[in-house]
C-alpha cells in the first residue's frame, strides 16, 4: 500500500509515525514545503492527557526526546487577569512545547520509522497525479488546505473567519511564571485578551488577540505586531506583572474556524486543521491533529480495504468533534464581542465574566459578587 500525505505538520507527522508503527510495509510519502515541517515560527503548544499519551503510544521515551534538559515546567494552575483582578484555579496537568521542538521531534520519529519526507511544496496540477498513483491520499495541509479545496464540493468545508486579530509573541523576564495564564486588560482602543504558556520559568509563549474595531483604532491602528509591543507591554504590565514581549515576525491573523460535512471521498481524506479546527480557548487544536491522526491509522490497520477504512474513521470523529466544534463557535462569537460585553459589565466582574464565558452568550450573567469568598473550581481544558 502506498499513502501520500500532503503537509507535515503535527497531524500529518503524527499520522505518518502511527500507521508505519501498526504497519511497517506500507510505503507512506509526506510532501511538505520547504523550512514548514520544522520551522522556527515559535508557535507553540500545551500538552495534557490525552496529547501525552497519543504520544507515548508511538514512543515511551518521548518526554525525553522532547526536552533533554527537563526544564520543561509542569502547568499545575491557571492564572486570570484582569486589569484590577488577579484569581488562580485548578488546571489540567500539562506541559508547553515550542512548535519547532514538537516538529523536530516528530520529523526524527518519521525518518527513524522509515517515512520519506520530500520537501516540496504541492500545488494544485499535482493533486490529480496523487490521487491516482497512491492507495490513499491524506490532506493535512491546514485550514487552507488545497486537497480540501481541490474536493471542495465532496468535503462541502465551510470557513468561519473571525472578526478578531490575534498573533504570536514570546515573553522572557526575571518574573517566574509557571502557571498558564488567561488576561483581559480594558484599554482605550477595546479590550486586549493574552494567553500564555510556560515553556521554562522565566519564558512563556503568547498569543495576543483583539477585536478587529480594537486593532483598527488608537495605538494600534495600522501597526504590525512588533510596533504594538510598547504599547502591549504598559496594558499588561498594569496590574503586577512584568511583560516584554519579543516578536514571532508573524503577522497579525484573522482566526479560521473549518468544518466539513465529509471527511472522506474516494481514496481521500482530511486530517488536522484542514477537517477540523478550532479556537485555541476550545484546547482542541493538537489534541485533535493527534487523535485523527490516531484513528486513521488505526481504522486502516484494521480494515485492509480502503473504503471501509475510511467510512469507520468518518463514523467515529464526526460524533466525537460536533461538541467542541459547537463550543469553538461559541468561544469565537463571544470574543468577537468581548469589547461589548465588558462596556456592560461592571469591573468587578469582568474576571468571572470572561472565566464564565461559556456558560451564556448575548446576555450580561448574574456573579457572586466580587468580595465574596468562593470554591476554586477547576477550570476548563483551554490550551492546544
Amino acid at each position: 500500500m502506498k499513502i501520500c500525505i500532503i503537509g507535515g505538520g503535527p497531524a500529518g507527522l503524527y499520522f505518518a509515525c502511527s500507521i508505519k508503527s501498526l504497519n511497517p510495509e506500507i510505503n507512506v510519502v509526506v510532501y511538505e514545503a520547504r523550512n514548514e515541517s520544522v520551522n522556527s515560527f515559535g508557535l507553540g503548544y500545551t500538552l495534557q492527557s490525552l496529547g501525552t499519551a497519543l504520544l507515548k503510544r508511538l514512543d515511551e521515551n518521548y518526554f525525553k526526546a522532547l526536552f533533554p534538559n527537563g526544564e520543561t515546567p509542569l502547568i499545575t494552575q491557571a492564572l486570570f487577569k484582569t486589569n484590577n483582578d488577579s484569581r488562580t484555579f485548578d488546571f489540567s496537568d500539562g506541559f508547553s512545547v515550542t512548535r519547532f521542538e514538537l516538529m523536530r521531534y516528530l520529523h526524527k520519529k518519521a525518518l527513524s520509522l522509515n517515512v520519506k519526507i520530500k520537501e516540496r511544496k504541492v500545488t494544485p496540477a499535482d493533486i490529480k497525479r496523487l490521487k491516482k498513483s497512491s492507495d490513499l491520499l491524506v490532506g493535512a495541509d491546514g485550514v487552507n488546505s488545497i486537497v480540501k479545496r481541490h474536493f471542495a464540493k465532496n468535503f462541502k468545508p465551510h470557513i468561519h473567519t473571525a472578526k478578531l486579530q490575534f498573533s504570536w509573541f514570546m515573553n522572557e523576564t526575571d518574573q517566574i511564571r509557571k502557571e498558564a495564564c488567561f488576561y483581559t486588560f480594558q484599554a482605550p482602543e477595546g479590550v486586549i485578551i493574552m494567553t500564555s504558556y510556560p515553556l521554562t520559568e522565566n519564558k512563556q509563549v503568547v498569543i495576543i488577540e483583539m477585536s478587529n474595531q480594537c486593532a483598527d483604532s488608537g495605538k494600534f491602528k495600522g501597526k504590525s505586531p512588533k510596533d504594538s509591543i510598547p504599547y502591549l507591554n504598559e496594558i499588561l504590565s498594569s496590574n503586577g506583572d512584568n511583560i516584554s514581549l519579543t516578536p514571532a515576525n508573524l503577522p497579525w491573523y484573522a482566526f479560521k474556524m473549518n468544518t466539513t460535512q465529509n471527511l472522506a471521498h474516494e481514496n481521500v481524506t482530511l486530517i488536522g486543521d484542514g477537517a477540523m479546527s478550532f479556537h485555541y480557548s476550545a484546547g482542541q487544536g493538537l489534541t485533535s491533529a493527534f487523535s485523527m491522526g490516531y484513528a486513521l491509522a488505526n481504522c486502516l490497520n484494521k480494515n485492509k480495504d480502503i473504503n471501509t477504512a475510511l467510512q469507520h474513521y468518518e463514523q467515529s470523529l464526526q460524533p466525537l468533534f460536533e461538541k467542541p466544534s459547537a463550543q469553538s463557535l461559541k468561544s469565537i462569537k463571544w470574543f468577537e464581542e468581548i469589547d461589548d460585553h465588558f462596556k456592560n459589565t461592571p469591573e468587578a466582574d469582568w474576571l468571572e465574566h470572561f472565566r464564565l464565558k461559556d456558560k451564556f452568550h448575548n446576555e450580561t450573567p448574574s456573579f457572586t459578587p466580587a468580595n465574596t469568598p468562593m470554591k476554586q473550581p477547576v477550570t476548563e481544558n483551554l490550551s492546544n
